[in-house]
């Protein structure tokens, strides 16, 4: 297990990628386990423990499994879908825990209506930072040079931001 861990921390900074993991459903199984229950704080901060957060917990799966599932039949590179699959839900995984911290701060700060300005930081810093990876595993699984990882990455962001924004409440 600490094997795995390390490979996915390898992954997050980019020293490794996933065709360095195993062609595997079981593994492609628990990393997306990791990955939904990674997200359950994060969820239960915006949402409360609610259906809603379910559901947006769901539906980012189903975007995550779909965009690349449909990117990698595209361009050829389909039989790569379990490994890559794998190495965005386990780095998703491991920068989703440390989301949760950062979130709780700034939504503690807020409810203090002291500034979150440091927490907020950080969330800007971690979500560059999953971009950054997101945009390696792409470029590795499709074969191709960085830039063409990071515009599919900002992609998949702005598509993934646009969807999970119908699931978050209105302000105020």
């Amino acid at each position: 297990m600490l094997a795995l861990l390390d490979a996915f921390f390898q992954i997050v900074l980019r020293r490794r990628g996933p065709e360095d993991l195993p062609d595997s459903a079981f593994l492609l199984g628990l990393a997306l386990a990791a990955y939904v229950i990674a997200q359950l704080p994060v969820a239960g901060l915006i949402f409360g423990v609610t259906a809603t957060a379910a559901a947006a917990i769901a539906v980012d799966c189903a975007l995550l499994a779909g965009v690349f599932w449909a990117l990698l039949l595209f361009t050829g590179h389909a039989p790569r879908y379990r490994q890559t699959l794998t190495a965005l839900a386990g780095t998703g995984a491991l920068l989703a825990l440390a989301q949760a911290p950062l979130v709780f701060l700034t939504r503690l700060a807020n409810n203090a209506g002291q500034s979150s300005a440091g927490p907020s930081l950080g969330l800007l810093a971690l979500l560059l930072w999953s971009v950054i990876v997101q945009a390696h595993i792409t470029s590795r699984a499709l074969s191709s040079g960085y830039g063409i990882g990071l515009a599919v990455a900002l992609a998949y962001f702005i598509l993934s931001y646009g969807v999970s924004g119908m699931f978050t409440p209105p302000a105020g």
